[in-house]
């Protein structure tokens, strides 16, 4: 994650409600009416050093560069620098750029000569949560709450510290209680949004989102939590325009590009998908799960040796990520890596133990790179983990003694289970091809690819070995 990107987000709204009373003088009244040209030319005058000042931090502000805010607030002729909002702000400058004992000793200065001032009362709790003092900060802002209720962003600050610790029902009341007091507090807003996803209420967290949205429509990340309300009340459209109105106001964070990417996908608008997992690669090229998904997208627009390369450097990068083996192991498969097919087969059944058809691939792929003494050794190995009463025990056992098959196929044809029936088949053809029983092997390859269940691997091999073999 590029959190540059993340903080100069989040910054940006934490610092520029302050610098509001400096910036709310640059921006002209939309109530007011405009006045008439004049009869002769204005004389341009150079701004006032203090809001000259103001529009430079307002500016590191806007890039994420708290340091050059803060050199640019010492630099300036600030009016009044012992006035206390100044020395907030001040304060909030110091944290941002990481100077966290000197923004406590300045708030320590206002609460010095103004115990009550509630701007550095919350700023004091919140720094106690920067140095990592979570109790400290509680302490602190429950002390504010049942002193001032009415200090709404306060609540706020609680809702947070409770959703870091999953206490979601606490985190929810005090949001609302933020809410109360100040309906339009944008991170109750946020916070209650986010409470509402974990909680599984979708349609109230979009509402609650949409009200953080148009209370500061240029934060990006309301629109991506927003995004996944949608796509659990059945929006993808509108999850995905969510995601490109976040791209738009933050175009190098690449995790929404990520998140796009999946949704483009699951609506079938593929090369748009791919698109965005090549962008999210060339903004974050370590992150394994980038190239995981755009090995899904190759893989689905038939483009196999493309996904197959995503996923080994997928599991360079994450050697652990056993989700991916079997996917991995059949795409080996259909490149003819044979080897390394049944090296990802072997590791997707020791991560998954029940699922012994995971044995019979890497056995069949050793079969494939002509390892018969491999492939036989393996399931010699772990033959007794198969219950007798399955059919891929008697399957395991053909693929040890290739021969006397007819009570396997009679015990196949009598199989309810029209998807174990359509694994079975394939692998009784796999073996018939490799002894050149190419007729049998042809029938059991188009009865195993008739199975119309979707998503299994060995009716996939089957369509594959059936054209293997057209094309010879």
């Amino acid at each position: 994650m590029n959190t540059r990107i993340l903080f100069r987000s989040v910054f940006a709204v934490f610092v520029m409600v302050l610098l509001g009373l400096g910036g709310c003088a640059l921006m002209p009244d939309p109530d007011e009416p405009p006045e008439a040209p004049p009869e002769e030319p204005e004389v341009v005058e150079e701004p006032e050093p203090v809001e000259e000042a103001y529009q430079s931090i307002s500016l590191f502000v806007a890039t994420g560069d708290a340091e050059a805010a803060l050199e640019e607030y010492q630099r300036a002729e600030i009016e009044d620098p012992e006035d206390p909002d100044t020395l907030v702000l001040l304060a909030q400058l110091l944290t941002a750029a990481g100077l966290v004992e000197e923004a406590q000793q300045t708030l320590d200065e206002v609460l010095a000569s103004d115990p009550e001032n509630l701007d550095a009362l919350y700023h004091s709790a919140l720094l106690a949560g920067f140095r990592g003092d979570r109790e400290e900060q509680e302490a602190q802002l429950t002390a504010l709450v049942e002193r001032r209720p009415e200090e709404a962003r306060a609540h706020a600050a609680l809702g947070e510290l409770h959703m870091e610790r999953e206490q979601y029902d606490e985190a929810r009341a005090a949001f609302e209680a933020g809410l109360e007091q100040d309906e339009e507090e944008f991170v109750a807003l946020r916070g209650l949004g986010n409470v509402l996803l974990r909680q599984e209420e979708y349609e109230e967290a979009e509402g609650v989102l949409t009200r953080a949205i148009e209370r500061e429509p240029e934060f990006p990340f309301s629109y991506v939590d927003r995004s996944r309300a949608r796509l659990r009340v059945g929006d993808p459209a509108g999850a995905e325009q969510d995601l490109t109105e976040a791209i738009e106001l933050e175009p190098e964070y690449a995790w929404n590009y990520l998140d796009r990417g999946r949704i483009r996908a699951q609506r079938g608008q593929l090369e748009p998908a791919k698109e965005d997992f090549n962008r999210a690669i060339e903004l974050e090229p370590d992150i394994f799960m980038f190239y995981v998904h755009r090995a899904r997208v190759h893989d689905s627009l038939g483009e196999v040796e493309e996904a197959v390369e995503d996923y080994r450097t997928a599991f360079e990068m994450r050697p652990d990520y056993h989700e991916g083996y079997a996917h991995f192991a059949s795409l080996l498969y259909l490149t003819g890596e044979f080897d390394d097919a049944a090296e990802y087969f072997a590791k997707a059944y020791r991560e998954n133990r029940d699922f012994h058809e995971y044995m019979l691939l890497a056995a069949l792929s050793w079969k494939e790179a002509e390892d018969e003494q491999q492939a036989r050794q393996y399931v010699r190995e772990h033959l007794d983990r198969i219950s007798r009463d399955h059919v891929f025990y008697d399957v395991a056992r053909f693929y040890m003694t290739p021969s006397n098959e007819g009570n396997l196929l009679r015990r196949i044809q009598n199989i309810s289970d029209e998807y174990t029936k359509a694994q079975a088949r394939f692998f009784v053809a796999a073996q018939y091809e490799l002894l050149g029983r190419t007729r049998s092997a042809r029938e059991l390859y188009r009865q195993a690819g008739d199975f119309t269940g979707g998503g299994m691997i060995e009716t996939r091999l089957a369509e594959h070995n059936l054209e293997r073999d057209r094309s010879r």
